[in-house]
């Protein structure tokens, strides 16, 4: 009977698992069969529709840039028609009747619109009527019509014919002398096919094809083509020309890869049916253990916290209070406790090691090394070993306390950067974060890797442009660049101990191939330029050149071997003495234009083709013109040194203009608060938050500038003549110690005289007037007041200067003033 019963019980005991198998495995399959249904309805039902929506969004972005690329180019060829027809010498001829020079012009003219299949000055007679010698001047019926609309003073709109040697679209511009009504003569360019497919041609053919097409009377009719099409998804955008549209087709290779989006969903609806499957046997298993241990538990009579399935604990003790219960219970064990005495002695110990490893960090920090945007001192007796290690602590710690583990760390050219790096990896370290080292490597690369790599937090150990003797560290932390306050806080920390102790590691980091596929994949250059690049000596060199000889330009480097010492000439281009060089390089190799770099790679400095430097704020224009063109209403950042044209003409353009302090991690923090798609400084400094990350990059910023030169006019003098000039000064330097400068610009705030001028105290002193402006301020990088001026004459330019120097000269005699 007993062997009966135990069988019972065994039987029981097996079938209960199999009972919850048998659950467990049903549940997993209602949930795969759930899971596959709603991926039949995703992949069969609401995936088509969702690709066919995304190809129709992408096919629309496409039409709708290729349209501003149209657009921005016609724009371009009228203007440079306008400004040659506004030419005074040949206005002159044509009122003197000196038609002798028009072979002169004519010339001129062809050697100014090279991109044209044939130019032609037709000379009009006193009623704007043309007398064309059909020998040597052939127009047909579309040609004159917009002939004769042109002399009427019409600004006409370009309309494409075919001809024998395919489509060509024609411009004319007339030439008007003040006080008469019809014109003296006509510019006309004919420009065929092949210019439009150099515009369309700016992406992947293989992704989808770019068309304009002109349309009258319900008919269309294609002009140009680039790339391939496929598929029945087409979108349409118009351009400045009534009667022209541009189309893109996506691919079926483009509609290919969104449907290899399917593929992960079916690998998706796998693993769900898989992980199902497995949850239940292994949650059986583990069921089944747990029982055959609590019956075990329950047959060996225990109690308590034997159990681990509910109401075996209940089951144990009613079925123990059946037992003999003369036994008695062991009293139980207590744990021992640590005497009081052992607790203070092992405190003691810990509080000593900590003090022997204070005792290794450095008594006092010089608080002048600790400036406004980063750390910068001389190498040898204010950035030592000691106190670059402690700093790298202190970063570390900071690091910590805003949750970042991992620390990108970089140095430039410098012959101190190696030992500077060394100290600043082993603190960072000894603060337990781990640290990829990525090289030598230009300071926007830096950047890049926190981006990149996923880190937010990196170091550079640089020195940018000042004299080789100096170093530096440019910090970011989750994201954002360390500057005012948050800098000094560092020697707070250290000072104080505020610091961490732990063991880190250090690993090696290579970003260059990513930084150039990055930049490479974004930029279009339409037709190849040939730039002079001037690394200065600076550690740009080791990256530039090849950059842009891979997006296709003709490269001449000049100074492109990095060397710390700098022989050539100081890495700062925006100093002119510093351009002469490139400038020299230019005219002997005929090119387009130069670009020059400061010791870090993140400034930039241009040179047109003619020798002329270009300010940054000037640049900047042509920058936010382009910007804007794409993104209407954006916020476009320029510091308090800027032209105040920028502010018209960025409205003008039908973006926001927000003038800011001075300052790259003050720059990059207004960016990332207002959201800009566009920043710059007067120093060269040069932030893209529209397909970039926000930082300020030098190098990039190049790119952007070829992009634009190659997809519309390669002359930057003529892209640049169409913007407003004023007489400008170049930073002015004078003389100060690092106290007192900051006590004149408050002083200067506080009893400065400027009669009706508008003070703003942004960031130092700047006097806005009717015809021009200027700025005083106190450096944060050298022992210096920074003056800028500008105004719309010379005479206004003197008198604005004359009342500074008279005011800062009321509250310190002693300042020299060099202009």
């Amino acid at each position: 009977m007993a062997d009966k019963k135990n069988t019972s019980k065994k039987t029981e005991k097996i079938k209960a698992p199999n009972l919850l198998l048998k659950a467990q495995v049903t549940g997993a399959v209602g949930i795969s069969l759930i899971a596959a249904l709603c991926f039949v309805y995703l992949i069969f039902i609401e995936r088509p529709t969702v690709n066919t929506q995304q190809l129709q969004t992408i096919a629309q972005h496409q039409a709708q840039t290729q349209a501003v690329v149209i657009d921005q180019a016609l724009q371009q060829l009228r203007k440079r028609l306008k400004s040659l027809s506004q030419v005074s010498a040949f206005k002159a001829s044509m009122a003197d009747n000196t038609m002798g020079a028009s072979e002169l012009f004519k010339q001129q003219l062809k050697h100014s619109f090279p991109e044209a299949a044939s130019t032609l000055l037709i000379e009009l007679g006193p009623l704007g009527i043309a007398s064309l010698d059909t020998s040597t001047v052939s127009l047909n019926n579309i040609e004159l019509d917009l002939l004769r609309r042109a002399s009427n003073g019409e600004e006409v709109a370009p309309e494409a014919y075919q001809t024998k040697k395919g489509w060509v679209f024609s411009l004319a511009q007339p030439v008007q002398i003040e006080g008469e009504k019809f014109a003296r003569a006509a510019f006309f360019i004919r420009l065929d096919a092949s210019y439009i497919e150099n515009l369309l041609a700016g992406g992947d053919a293989s992704l989808g094809e770019s068309a304009l097409a002109q349309q009258f009377s319900h008919k269309t009719t294609p002009i140009a083509r680039f790339g391939q099409s496929g598929g029945d998804v087409v979108a349409t955008a118009k351009t400045m020309v009534p009667h022209w549209h541009i189309s893109y087709a996506p691919s079926g290779k483009l509609r290919q890869s969104l449907l290899l989006n399917e593929i992960s969903l079916w690998a998706a609806l796998a693993c769900i049916v898989v992980l199902a499957f497995v949850f239940a046997f292994i949650t059986a298993r583990k069921i089944k253990s747990e029982l055959d241990r609590n019956l075990s538990s329950l047959g060996e009579g225990k109690s308590g916290k034997a159990y681990s399935l509910p109401g075996f604990a209940e089951l144990s003790e009613v079925w123990s209070s059946g037992q003999n219960t003369v036994e008695k219970e062991k009293p139980e064990e207590k744990p021992e406790v640590p005497t009081p005495e052992v607790a203070v002695v092992e405190e003691e110990v810990i509080e000593q090691a900590q003090d022997d490893w204070a005792e290794q960090l450095p008594a006092d920090l010089p608080a002048h090394i600790f400036r406004a945007y980063d750390i910068r001192g001389i190498a040898e007796t204010e950035l030592t070993d000691e106190i670059v290690h402690a700093i790298g602590m202190a970063i570390g710690s900071e690091a910590l306390d805003q949750g970042q583990q991992k620390v990108v760390v970089a140095m430039d050219g410098r012959e101190s950067s190696p030992q500077i790096k060394a100290a600043m990896i082993q603190g960072l370290q000894d603060s337990g974060r781990l640290v990829i080292d990525i090289g030598m490597v230009p300071t926007p690369l830096m950047y890049f890797a926190t981006h990149h790599l996923g880190t937010q937090t990196g170091v550079m150990i640089t020195g940018s442009h000042n004299p080789s003797e100096y170093n530096g560290i440019k910090i970011v932390i989750g994201g954002s660049a360390l500057s005012g306050s948050a800098i000094a806080h560092l020697r707070d920390r250290v000072l104080s101990r505020q610091l961490v102790k732990g063991e880190g590691e250090c690993q090696s980091g290579e970003v260059v191939e990513a930084y150039l596929d990055y930049i490479i994949n974004d930029i279009a250059v339409a037709q190849p330029l040939k730039v002079v690049l001037d690394a200065g000596n600076g550690v740009a060199g080791v990256i530039a050149p090849r950059l842009f000889e891979e997006l296709g330009c003709e490269v001449i480097p000049l100074y492109c071997d990095v060397d710390g010492s700098f022989p050539n000439h100081h890495p700062d281009p925006t100093v002119e003495a510093n351009l002469e060089d490139l400038k020299a390089a230019i005219a002997e190799h005929n090119a387009d234009l130069g670009i020059a770099f400061d010791g870090d790679g993140d400034r930039l400095g241009v040179v047109t083709a003619t020798g002329q430097a270009v300010p940054a704020d000037k640049l900047l224009m042509l920058l936010a013109q382009d910007v804007v063109s794409r993104n209407p209403g954006a916020d476009i950042l320029y510091d308090v040194k800027c032209t105040r044209n920028l502010n018209a003409l960025i409205s003008n353009y039908g973006g926001r203009p927000i003038m800011w302090k001075t300052g790259h991690s003050f720059m990059k923090e207004k960016m990332a608060e207002t959201g800009a798609l566009l920043g710059g400084e007067f120093s060269g400094h040069i932030f893209f938050k529209e397909r970039w990350f926000g930082f300020d990059d030098g190098l990039y910023a190049g790119t952007r500038l070829i992009e634009i030169l190659s997809t519309t006019d390669p002359d930057l003098d003529v892209q640049l003549e169409a913007f407003p000039a004023s007489i400008g000064s170049p930073e002015l330097k004078v003389e100060s110690d690092d106290e007192q400068k900051f006590t004149v610009i408050e002083q200067l705030a506080a009893r400065g005289e400027f009669g009706d001028g508008k003070v703003t105290t942004l960031d130092g002193v700047r006097v806005d007037f009717a015809d021009g402006w200027g700025l005083v301020r106190a450096s944060n990088t050298t022992p210096m007041l920074i003056l800028r001026f500008e105004a719309d004459t010379e005479e206004a330019m003197e008198r604005i200067q004359s009342l500074f120097k008279d005011q800062l000269s009321n509250i310190d005699n002693s300042l020299q003033f060099g202009f």
